[in-house]
């Protein structure tokens, strides 16, 4: 069982760690936040292909968010 890291980012899980993300990809469910993220995410990949651009603002806790112009 080890992870093993290379040179320009590539991983190699072996063992238990590999049975344990193979049954991750193959039966896991995502978390509501998570999906949330990605529906977020899709919209302003559509809004920054339609436009040509993107702007971001900090919010109060310090985090880039995307403005809805």
């Amino acid at each position: 069982m080890s992870i093993k890291s290379h040179a320009f980012g590539r991983v190699t899980l072996t063992g238990q760690d590999a049975r344990k993300f193979k049954n991750q990809v193959v039966y896991g469910k995502a978390k509501p936040a998570a999906t949330k993220s990605v529906k977020s995410g899709v919209g302003l990949v559509r809004k920054m292909q339609a436009k040509g651009t993107l702007t971001l603002s900090k919010s109060s806790s310090g985090r880039l968010v995307a403005r809805k112009d």
